[in-house]
């Protein structure tokens, strides 16, 4: 089975790359959660909210996640980076003699962020207003995917 793949991409200024990225990662874990999930509102730029998922191993992984994306871009010049998130389900292989596992991805995400550095202080309200557009416009674009499509969701398995 191929395993869809979504793709976007953020021009943003640095100061804007965390918290619109961390947005963004939370809004499809929110909505990929497989069990109990505990909502947890979270606003942004003064005027964005989203919703994730009230765990800490979520936010921790998360903020590690884009701790790491923030090291890799360049602090003082225009620079490329991105950022993944994978959904596996784990499926028996079985040989002649024995059995093991294999992790098969159904579905990728990919966060293309072009980063950019601002020169002037005047351009900050412009910048952030940029940021807001596109956050708004990244979230919403998650909303619709994961309600477009359905049918590569694996079925959830008791494990009885």
């Amino acid at each position: 089975m191929d395993h869809r793949v979504v793709t976007q991409t953020l021009d943003l200024e640095r100061r804007f790359i965390e918290p619109v990225v961390k947005a963004v990662l939370h809004t499809i874990l929110f909505h990929r959660y497989f069990g109990n999930v505990s909502p947890r509102d979270t606003c942004i730029l003064g005027s964005i909210q989203y919703t994730s998922v009230d765990n800490t191993d979520v936010q921790r992984q998360v903020d590690e996640r884009v701790d790491e994306l923030m090291q890799s871009l360049a602090l003082t010049g225009d620079s490329k980076s991105q950022i993944s998130l994978y959904f596996t389900e784990t499926k028996p292989r079985r040989a002649w003699f024995s059995k093991s596992e294999e992790e098969i991805c159904w579905e990728e995400w990919i966060i293309h962020i072009n980063c950019t550095v601002s020169k002037s202080p005047t351009e900050v309200g412009q910048l952030q207003a940029s940021a807001e557009d596109q956050a708004k416009r990244a979230i919403f674009r998650v909303i619709q995917e994961m309600d477009k499509h359905k049918d590569h969701i694996p079925l959830i398995a008791s494990k009885q």
